[in-house]
This record gives structure tokens, C-alpha cells and sequence, in this order.
């Protein structure tokens, strides 16, 4: 789940599941998941991160 805000023009949430490559890190999630947010609404480039959780898709 990613919030991301741009003060005084929009703030939009993303959630779903992903399937990080062998060897990433959370912080090669964070990246990949901000820019893939951020190309499908290049409004949103820049934006500042309101919130970020990354866990294992498991029960």
C-alpha cells in the first residue's frame, strides 16, 4: 500500500500484491512500486510518501 500527496492538488492510494524479483530489497519495492505509480499519473512525480507498508501476501 502507498499513499502519495501533493499539498493542495491530489493525494491517491495504491494497493494490491506484487511479486518482487529474486533478491530485492524493501527499499527495491519502494522504488519500483513509487515509479510505477508515479508513470501511470505523471501528475503525481514528486509527490511526497504519506505512508508505505510492504508485508508477505501469506496466511
Amino acid at each position: 500500500m502507498l499513499t502519495l500527496d501533493k499539498p493542495g492538488q491530489c493525494t491517491i492510494t495504491q494497493e494490491g500484491t506484487c511479486t518482487p524479483p529474486s533478491g530485492a530489497t524493501r527499499q527495491d519495492m519502494y522504488r519500483l512500486i513509487y515509479d510505477t505509480v508515479t508513470a501511470q499519473d505523471p501528475d503525481l512525480s514528486g509527490a511526497a510518501v504519506g505512508f508505505f507498508f510492504l508485508e508477505p501476501n501469506q496466511l
